[in-house]
């Protein structure tokens, strides 16, 4: 008798046992789902070969299966923010200040790609503000694009939007890997809003770049450490135009947009942060908050918004953390796309 009422003890722990760890060990497995609290049951799934994070046992790469876009975890913390008043090319609203990012969060490995966007639109028939016209400057249809000798001021070009963003340069168009540019906040919120996910923080993005460095660039100080880590404006850009004046001693290997996830990562993993395309960040382009302020973003949504990064046709100063620059939310450029976040916090 007291050997039967044992066994049954014995099976019954092990049940409960084995119901608590379930959910523990399933998402573990290389591949298995994870059920985040903001998106569908399927969404999102551990990156075959991702490794575990020892901290706060998540995932270091996921995918967000509807949009195909791969997610780099990002580890809470603190940074300092901005620029120190001797750094070379320091510009406005650059204080340097202490901020908090209070939890890990997953940022977009790359920037999106002509693909990722190609399947938002044909999902929700979706136009863009190019597309329909939305008035920039007293400008209808169309965007600013580059002109055949790639000299300012860029010209407004009624067919230049996301599908056409160079139309002006006959011999040259995009693929499916590069990244999508004319492309305004207001699409990037739409596109970002579709899949559940959403624009980074202006301080969000400067903390992953920086990586945990504090020097003008996140590669060091001087800007021929940067070979290899991002597509500037350098001898490539040169030699197709001319007119430009040699700005990074070193030769990238491509002129104007590069397919994304060619250049050498930063210490955590994210490629493309300087370089190849700006990027939209949540925030409206204004003061910085004061002294240990966290990662929220400010302000209205009419408001100018946060561009960061630089860009294919960008010189030094422009490829530096702090560097942040302000632009109408309706704005599209043949240098400008995004990149997607998630919150830690969606993933469990």
């Amino acid at each position: 008798m007291i050997k039967l009422i044992w066994r049954q003890f014995t099976i019954g722990f092990l049940l409960m046992l084995a119901t608590s760890m379930l959910g523990f060990v399933s998402w573990r497995a290389i591949g298995a789902r994870i059920a985040p609290d903001s998106l569908p049951q399927e969404e999102i799934v551990r990156a075959p070969g991702a490794a575990l994070d020892e901290k706060t046992g998540l995932p270091t790469r996921i995918v967000h299966r509807a949009s195909g876009i791969e997610l780099i975890l990002i580890p809470a913390g603190e940074f300092l923010m901005g620029s120190p008043a001797d750094e070379v090319g320091r510009g406005r609203r650059e204080n340097q200040h202490r901020r908090v990012i209070r939890q890990p969060f997953y940022l977009g490995e790359t920037e999106v790609t002509v693909a990722q966007f190609r399947k938002f639109v044909q999902a929700t028939k979706y136009e863009t503000d190019a597309e329909r016209g939305v008035n920039e400057g007293g400008h209808a249809k169309g965007a600013f694009a580059t002109t055949p000798d790639g000299k300012d001021p860029r010209e407004w070009v009624a067919a230049a939007n996301w599908r056409n963003p160079f139309p002006s340069l006959k011999d040259y168009r995009l693929n499916d890997r590069h990244p999508v540019v004319q492309v305004s906040w207001n699409d990037a919120r739409r596109f970002v809003e579709h899949y559940g996910l959403r624009l980074p923080t202006e301080a969000q993005w400067e903390y992953a770049a920086r990586a945990g460095s504090r020097t003008r660039f996140f590669w060091g100080e001087t800007e021929c450490e940067g070979q290899g880590f991002g597509n500037v404006r350098d001898s490539s850009g040169q030699r197709r135009f001319p007119s430009w004046g040699l700005a990074f001693p070193f030769d990238d290997g491509v002129a104007l947009i590069s397919v994304v996830g060619r250049y050498r990562p930063n210490a955590w993993g994210v490629r493309d942060l300087i370089g190849n395309v700006s990027e939209w960040c949540e925030d409206a382009y204004r003061e910085y908050p004061a002294e240990g302020g966290d990662e929220a973003a400010q302000g209205a949504s009419e408001a100018a918004r946060v561009m960061r990064g630089s860009s294919w046709l960008d010189a030094p100063d422009f490829s530096r953390s702090a560097k942040r620059l302000g632009f109408a939310p309706q704005g599209r450029r043949d240098f400008v796309g995004f990149r997607v976040a998630l919150q830690a916090a969606s993933v469990k």
